[in-house]
C-alpha cells in the first residue's frame, strides 16, 4: 500500500470514531432504553409456555401436496364445461388412487380420459367416485392429466345458470381424500340440504376461457384477464391452500373491490349497483368484527356473489360467499350473508367432514351473527337471537330427545331436525363456552384454533386442545359435550391447569407439563427426574418403579399413593396417575420421598424443584446416623 493510500485510510478511521462517538452521545438515550427493553424481553420469558407442549393433532385428511393446473373453457350457447387439468400429488401409497366428482345424478360430469407418463389409464366410474389403480410404484411425486365435460344445468341449483348468472362450484374432477392412516374417505351422498362433501386442500392455477365481457368472481380474486379473439377472453387465477375453486360469473355483474387491514381484497358482485352498496354496508361492519374475534383471513382474495331470485338460499364454497337475491326481502340478507362470510374462516381457513363434524363450522358461524348483531345493532338485537336459538333447542328436546351434536348429516329425522341440532344447538355451546371463560379467553381459543389448524380438517378433540392451550392447561369441554343427548345440559369447562417448572433456577417445559390436578400438583416423574439427575428403573424383582436420589432409594407401585423409601412406608396421600404413557407424581414424592428443595408457589401456578440445601442433607444424614 503506497504512503498517501496508507495516511488517507487513517483520516478516514479517525474521521469514522469521532462521528461514531458523538453518535453513541447522541443516541445514548435510545441504546439504553433498547438495551432495558431486550433484558426485559428476557426476563420475561419464564412463564409457562402451553404452546410448547403439545404440537397440533393431525388434519383428519392426510396431505398429498396436491397441486391443480387447470384450463377449461365455458361455452354459455350448449351450457357446458369442456376442461383438461393436470394434478400433481404425493404418492398415497396405496394400492388406487380416488377421484371424486361432485355432480348431480341428473346432470353428469364425463371424464373422457385419465393419463399418466403419457399412457391413458383405465378407471372405474361411481356415483360421486372414480377409482384407478396406482401407477406411481415407488415414484414419490407425480402427475395425472385427466379431461372433462360439466354440463351446467339451466336452473338455480348450487351449480348451475339462471338469468344469465354462472354458479360455479363443483365443476372440475378433484383429488379424493385420505385419512391420517392411508384410507380412502368415501364421499357421501348429497341429499335436500347440505352438501356432505369431503375437500382436499390444494394449490390451484387456473386458466378459464369465457364469452368476451363477462365478468367473474372466484376464490381467488378477479384474476388477470387477455383477449383471445374478438369473442373470448382468458381468466388466469393462481392460489394456495384453498378447499377447492369456485367462479361466480354474469355479462350483467357490477363489480365493487373493497380492502380491510391487513391488506384482505373482497370482491362484491352483482347485476344491481344498488345491491352492490347494501352488500358494501354488511361487508365493512362483518369483516373487522370477525378478525376482532378470530384473527385475520389467511387469505388475500375473497368475494360476495348475488345471484338470481329463485337459486339455492346461500351457500359457501372457497373464500366465496354465494346467495340468492331474493334475501333483501325481510332483510335476511342481515342474518345469511353474515353467515356466510364466517365461513370463510370456519369451513374454508380451517374444515371439517362435513357429513359428521358440520356442527362445528355451522354453529360457529351461527354464533358469529350473534358478534355481528352485537358489534353493529347492540345487544337487544343479539341477545333477541340467542333467543331463538334456544327456543330451537328447546323443540329439539322435546321432539328429538335421544339426538345429539354426534349424529351426521344422512340420520336426522328431517330438515328441522339438522338445523336445530347443527345450527342453534351448535351456536349454543359455543356461546356457552364464551360465556363460562369470558371474551377475552373465548377470542384467545378461536384465534389459536385458526394459528393451528389453517388448511386442517378438525374435529372436536382439535377444538379441545386449542382450549387448553389457550387457558393454559389441558381441557375437556367439546368432545363430551359432542355426544350427550339432546335432553342433557351442556357441561362445562373441565381444565386441568399447566404448572411452570423450575429446575435448579431454570426454567423446563416437559413433553407432558406438570398440571394442576384438583388441589394437587402433578409432575412428569421420568421427565423432570432425569432433569435432576434422579435414576428412574423397573423393579421386576419388586414389580415396582426404582428411584434413587440423593442417597435414597425409593420404590412405588403405578397408581399408589404409598411410597417404600429406604424401606420405610412414605404416604404420599395422592396416588400415581398415568397421563399419555407417562407416570405422574404427587409434588410431594419430589420432596418428601426424594429429599428436593420444593417450593410451590399457586397463584403464578410455578413449582420450583432444586438439589436439596446443605441443612437439609445434613439432616437427614444425621436422621440415618441416628
Amino acid at each position: 500500500m503506497k504512503q498517501i493510500h496508507k495516511t488517507s485510510l487513517l483520516v478516514c478511521l479517525t474521521i469514522f470514531v469521532m462521528f461514531s462517538a458523538v453518535g453513541v452521545v447522541f443516541y445514548w438515550p435510545t441504546i439504553v432504553s433498547m438495551l432495558s427493553s431486550t433484558t426485559e424481553t428476557v426476563a420475561e420469558q419464564t412463564g409457562v409456555d402451553p404452546f410448547s407442549y403439545d404440537p397440533p393433532l393431525p388434519s383428519y385428511v392426510k396431505d398429498l401436496h396436491p397441486k391443480y393446473t387447470i384450463k377449461a373453457e365455458l361455452n354459455p350457447s350448449e351450457a357446458k364445461i369442456t376442461g383438461s387439468m393436470t394434478v400433481q400429488l404425493d404418492n398415497p401409497k396405496t394400492d388406487q388412487i380416488h377421484f371424486y366428482v361432485y355432480d348431480y345424478l341428473w346432470n353428469k360430469m364425463t371424464v373422457k380420459s385419465i393419463r399418466y407418463q403419457e399412457k391413458s389409464l383405465p378407471f372405474e366410474r361411481g356415483t360421486s367416485l372414480i377409482k384407478l389403480a396406482n401407477p406411481m410404484g415407488d415414484v414419490e411425486r407425480a402427475e395425472f392429466q385427466l379431461e372433462f365435460e360439466h354440463p351446467v344445468p339451466r336452473r338455480g341449483t348450487r351449480y348451475g345458470v339462471k338469468d344469465d348468472i354462472w354458479t360455479l362450484t363443483t365443476w372440475y374432477p378433484m383429488l379424493g381424500a385420505q385419512n391420517q392412516q392411508g384410507e380412502w374417505y368415501d364421499p357421501p351422498l348429497r341429499i335436500t340440504f347440505g352438501d356432505p362433501f369431503v375437500y382436499h386442500y390444494a394449490d390451484y392455477d387456473v386458466s378459464f376461457i369465457s364469452p368476451k365481457g363477462y365478468k367473474w368472481v372466484s376464490s381467488f380474486g378477479q384474476g388477470t384477464s387477455v383477449e383471445l379473439d374478438a369473442s373470448r377472453q382468458e381468466t388466469h387465477y393462481q392460489g394456495q391452500k384453498l378447499l377447492n375453486f369456485a367462479l361466480v360469473g354474469s355479462p350483467l355483474f357490477h363489480i365493487e373491490t373493497i380492502t380491510f387491514e391487513p391488506g384482505l381484497m373482497v370482491d362484491i358482485a352483482s347485476v344491481d349497483k344498488g345491491n352492490v352498496e347494501r352488500i358494501k354496508s354488511i361487508a365493512e361492519s362483518v369483516f373487522p368484527t370477525y378478525t376482532e374475534w378470530f384473527g385475520p383471513l389467511p387469505y388475500q382474495h375473497v368475494a360476495i356473489a348475488e345471484t338470481s331470485t329463485g337459486t339455492t338460499y346461500a351457500m359457501e364454497y372457497a373464500n366465496m360467499a354465494i346467495f340468492k337475491r331474493d334475501m333483501h326481502q325481510r332483510n335476511l340478507i342481515d342474518h345469511w350473508l353474515p353467515h356466510e362470510v364466517a365461513h370463510m374462516w370456519w369451513y374454508n381457513s380451517i374444515a371439517t367432514l362435513e357429513s359428521k363434524h358440520g356442527w362445528i363450522d355451522e354453529g360457529l358461524v351461527e354464533i358469529s351473527v350473534f358478534h355481528y348483531l352485537q358489534g353493529r345493532y347492540g345487544e337487544q338485537s343479539a341477545n333477541t337471537l340467542l333467543g331463538e336459538y334456544e327456543r330451537d333447542l328447546q323443540k329439539l328436546r322435546a321432539k328429538y330427545p335421544d339426538g345429539s351434536l354426534s349424529k351426521t348429516l344422512h340420520e336426522f329425522a328431517k330438515e328441522e331436525e339438522f338445523h336445530w341440532t347443527w345450527y342453534s344447538k351448535g351456536a349454543l355451546l359455543f356461546n356457552n363456552l364464551r360465556r363460562q371463560i369470558g371474551d377475552d379467553d373465548y377470542k384467545n381459543f378461536l384465534k389459536r384454533v385458526q394459528q393451528n389448524y389453517h388448511g386442517s380438517v378438525i374435529g372436536a378433540e382439535h377444538l379441545d386442545q386449542a382450549l387448553g392451550q389457550a387457558l393454559q392447561g389441558e381441557a375437556s369441554y367439546f368432545v363430551p359435550n359432542r355426544t350427550l343427548d339432546n335432553r342433557a345440559a351442556f357441561q362445562p369447562v373441565k381444565i386441568e391447569l399447566y404448572v411452570t417448572t423450575i429446575l435448579n433456577g431454570m426454567s423446563y417445559y416437559p413433553p407432558i407439563p406438570a398440571r394442576l390436578s384438583g388441589e394437587t400438583v402433578y409432575i412428569p416423574l421420568r421427565d423432570v427426574g432425569e432433569q435432576l439427575g434422579v435414576n428412574i428403573d423397573w423393579s421386576e424383582e419388586e414389580k415396582m418403579i426404582r428411584v434413587r436420589a440423593n442417597s435414597r432409594e425409593v420404590l412405588i407401585q403405578e397408581k399408589d399413593h404409598v411410597a417404600t423409601v429406604d424401606g420405610e412406608k412414605l404416604d404420599l396421600g395422592k396416588p400415581l396417575l398415568e397421563m399419555k404413557k407417562r407416570a405422574m407424581v404427587p409434588l410431594s414424592f419430589f420432596e418428601q420421598a426424594l429429599g428436593f428443595d420444593v417450593q410451590y408457589n399457586p397463584e403464578q401456578k410455578t413449582v420450583k424443584i432444586s438439589k436439596p440445601s446443605p441443612n437439609r442433607r445434613a439432616d437427614a444424614s444425621l436422621k440415618t446416623d441416628g
